[in-house]
C-alpha cells in the first residue's frame, strides 16, 4: 500500500470518530456565530462586551480551543438575538438548514436583494439579477 493510500485510510478513520465529530459542530457553530456578527455588523469586542468576558475568550471559543457547553452555546447565541439548533441525522444523511426570516426563506430575501441592487445597477454596475 502506498504512503498517500495509508495516509487516506488514516484520514478516513479518523473522520468516524467521535472527535471529529465534535470538533466538526464546534466549527459549524463558530461559523454561525461568525455568520450571525456579520449580519449584526458587530466585531467580537461587542459579543464580549454583551456577554460580559473579553474580546480573547470569545476569540478562544470561535476558534475552537474551548470546551463548549449547549449552556454557553446558547447564551453566546442569545447575545447575539439568535438561539442555536440542534439536529441529529444519520451519518449518511446530508443535511441543509433552511433559515426563515419572519416565514421567508432567508435565500429568497437575499436574492430578492440582489435582484433589487441589479436592477438600480449593482455595486459595479453589471449585477446579474438572481431568481428567488
Amino acid at each position: 500500500m502506498s504512503g498517500v493510500q495509508e495516509q487516506l485510510n488514516w484520514l478516513a478513520e479518523v473522520e468516524r470518530s467521535p472527535e471529529y465529530a465534535a470538533e466538526q459542530a464546534k466549527m459549524d457553530f463558530a461559523v454561525g456565530i461568525e455568520r450571525r456578527m456579520e449580519q449584526l455588523g458587530i466585531k467580537r469586542s461587542e459579543l464580549a462586551r454583551r456577554l460580559g468576558t473579553s474580546a480573547a475568550a470569545v476569540s478562544v471559543a470561535l476558534r475552537g480551543d474551548a470546551n463548549l457547553t449547549i449552556e454557553r452555546m446558547a447564551r453566546m447565541a442569545h447575545a447575539l438575538d439568535a438561539r442555536v439548533s440542534v439536529h441529529v441525522a444519520a451519518k449518511s444523511s446530508s443535511v441543509r438548514w433552511l433559515e426563515m426570516h419572519d416565514g421567508v426563506p432567508r435565500e429568497q430575501i437575499n436574492n430578492g436583494k440582489t435582484w433589487a441592487q441589479a436592477q438600480r445597477g449593482g455595486k459595479r454596475g453589471n449585477a446579474i439579477p438572481i431568481a428567488a
